[in-house]
């Protein structure tokens, strides 16, 4: 399913807290989308169909990765709430259907454009596959985009020399990162960069947080999977020193990891 839901729709476009949903209406033009919610910052826009209760739920996971914390560096998290807010970032949510040759994955309202990732689906499995579903593509639009866009130097997918690059460079290299399955995308360079770093960030962030079995995403016999195969913090700390530090001095500041069991409760089997 993640391969499924991760690629679908792949080239239709790159691009304080509040869940409180909007409905559209003659005042309130929302585009292509029927309601939206603001969450720390984040606008999250839904198309029709997607069920009331799961779109809140969405914004509320948003919201528990942002906890207090002693790790947390406040004046980097207030520095990333900015930019998520001051260059129109946006999360969109769908109903997954698959194979959908009429889905249209709509042009949010003026003035938000391009700074968004891939959709969060909300599909037919539930507990640890809608989890995944959920808490994978938060992270690509964390990382991939906001991320991205306030720390230009080390978090540029299309920079070599970028921190995140020899990050996970030396995760390929290691051999942790299997990076076969986007063989099929390597002619674009820039969406093949985009894609294999935001994949990339999303393993590493789910391995320090220990979610792997969480999400859904562990194989029997190792912690990680197929893909990236070791699952632990105590394995990147010890075998990936690279990946750790783009961890500890970025992402372990801004975010908190999220309560497993808040986690659960908002998308329970």
């Amino acid at each position: 399913m993640k391969k499924i839901i991760s690629l679908f729709f792949l080239l239709i476009v790159f691009s304080c807290s509040k869940v409180n949903i909007q409905e559209k209406n003659d005042n309130n033009d929302l585009g292509d989308f029927s309601s939206f919610i603001d969450a720390k910052s984040l606008r999250i826009f839904a198309k029709e169909g997607v069920s009331e209760l799961f779109f809140k739920n969405v914004g509320k996971a948003y919201e528990a990765m942002f906890e207090d914390g002693s790790k947390i560096d406040e004046s980097m998290r207030l520095h990333y709430f900015s930019t998520s807010k001051s260059k129109y970032v946006y999360q969109r949510v769908g109903l997954f259907a698959e194979n959908d040759p009429n889905f249209d994955p709509g042009t949010p309202p003026i003035p938000f454009d391009d700074n968004a990732t891939d959709y969060i689906w909300e599909i037919k499995e539930k507990g640890v596959e809608q989890i995944g579903e959920v808490i994978e593509h938060l992270l690509h639009t964390v990382t991939n985009v906001i991320f991205y866009l306030a720390y230009s130097n080390e978090w540029d997918y299309n920079n070599t020399s970028s921190l995140l690059n020899k990050a996970m460079h030396e995760s390929i290299e290691k051999g942790v990162y299997d990076i076969s399955s986007y063989d099929e995308i390597k002619n674009d360079k820039e969406i093949y960069n985009k894609i294999l770093t935001q994949e990339y960030a999303y393993w590493l962030i789910l391995a320090e947080w220990d979610y792997f079995i969480i999400a859904g995403k562990k194989m029997e016999g190792i912690s990680g999977n197929e893909e990236f195969t070791i699952g632990t913090s105590s394995e990147i700390a010890s075998q990936l020193p690279l990946g750790h530090k783009l961890y500890k001095e970025y992402i372990e500041k801004i975010l908190s990891i999220p309560d497993s069991s808040t986690i659960k409760l908002l998308f329970p089997n």
